[in-house]
């Protein structure tokens, strides 16, 4: 027998209860051609996630019943992205991957060398379609979180979010330590990838100005859709090599 297929709900309830799906995840259903009596994993995208049976299919609408829900311990340790910018749909590929590698955020930055300035309306839409990109990968790599993603500002600005505990880090090439020793002890990590051409001279030093720091990674030069998503895997192997990651534990059935 197949493994039961996941879907996202927005909300899922108590064992028993009755979910409704919302549209995205009903049109996904109906693509699977799931049917009444089908197993499927249900998941919130904040940590919880439920074994439930298909109750009803029809052409607007998709209802599962809640069998066993599951709570995932948050994890001790996150990464998190800060990422300039990129042209095209670049960001696309940065949020799929990323997500299945692990990161907690992203936060979209304005960087000197970002081209795609978007306004209001557009970064709206394009912000509501990352996330809909995000619940995806994390539907396919069975992830019980779904990352945030946070609206663009201006680099400094979402640089002076990470906290002062954090280990913030940006891959340089002319970094005195590797990006394995700066991470020695973090629990927590702030990542800096530029869009393309990196960072500025200027916004590196401004950053290690104000408590980031330079590491050096084996591969110095990447492309941005590449370097996301290899420093966000680094850090989050070496950081689950130092405790638990907030696999579902908690475990609830009906009576």
């Amino acid at each position: 027998m197949s493994e039961p297929r996941r879907l996202h709900a927005r909300a899922l309830g108590t064992p028993g209860a009755r979910v409704v799906l919302d549209a995205d995840a009903a049109r996904h259903a109906r693509v699977l051609r799931l049917r009444a009596g089908d197993r499927v994993v249900l998941f919130d995208g904040v940590g919880a996630e439920a074994d439930a049976i298909v109750e009803h299919v029809d052409a607007s609408t998709v209802a599962c019943g809640i069998d066993t829900l599951r709570v995932a311990v948050a994890p001790t340790s996150r990464v998190v992205l800060v990422q300039g910018l990129p042209k095209g749909g670049k960001l696309d590929d940065i949020v799929r991957s990323c997500t299945e590698t692990g990161v907690a955020a992203i936060h979209l930055a304005l960087a000197e060398r970002s081209v795609a300035r978007p306004d209001a309306d557009r970064s709206a839409a394009r912000l509501d379609r990352l996330h809909k990109i995000a619940h995806e990968a994390a539907r396919q790599a069975e992830r019980a979180h779904v990352p945030a993603i946070v609206a663009p500002a201006p680099l400094d600005e979402v640089a002076r979010r990470a906290p002062d505990g954090a280990t913030r880090l940006i891959a340089s090439p002319r970094a005195g330590v590797t990006w394995d020793e700066a991470l020695e002890g973090a629990r927590e990590v702030w990542i800096a990838v530029g869009p393309e051409g990196g960072l500025s001279p200027a916004e590196e030093d401004a950053l290690v100005a104000s408590g980031w720091r330079r590491a050096r990674v084996a591969v110095p030069i990447m492309r941005v859709e590449t370097a996301a998503p290899v420093l966000v895997a680094m850090s989050v192997d070496r950081l689950a090599r130092g405790g638990d990651q907030g696999a579902p534990q908690a475990i609830h059935s009906p009576s």
